[in-house]
């Protein structure tokens, strides 16, 4: 049976939690995680997009390395730009350009120039772009 949500109570997403989880259907993160860690959503290939509703601070090595159907990520509630590292969404859709990336209006500058972020700089959208 595919995971189709997480708890409610969760506020880390641990390193390796779902990696290679071919089934995972879930397209939101709740609003208490702050962190992804290391290879969390690691080739996750029915992951097509995702919500993250915390204040997510970090997206860890590999986060989402090899999701290859991994088209959106919509980051409504952060306040400040997450670390994130420079292959956290190779193999997406994202890095190769088809992809895009949601956050708040006020800080869709601040991502594009931030460090890591700028790799997907032309990916990088508004929320009130959002389909």
């Amino acid at each position: 049976m595919p995971l189709t949500k997480l708890p409610d109570n969760l506020t880390t997403i641990g390193t390796y939690a779902f990696y290679q989880c071919r089934a995972m259907t879930i397209k939101e993160v709740p609003s208490g995680v702050t962190q992804i860690s290391n290879y969390a959503f690691y080739n996750c290939i029915a992951l097509t997009e995702l919500t993250i509703k915390g204040n997510i601070t970090s997206i860890g090595n590999n986060a989402f390395n090899a999701s290859s159907l991994l088209a959106k990520i919509v980051l409504p509630n952060v306040t400040s730009v997450p670390t994130i590292s420079s292959n956290s969404l190779s193999g997406t859709p994202i890095a190769k350009g088809t992809g895009y990336i949601y956050v708040s209006d006020s800080l869709i500058d601040s991502f594009k120039s931030a460090t890591n972020w700028s790799l997907y700089a032309d990916q990088i959208k508004g929320i009130s772009e959002l389909e």
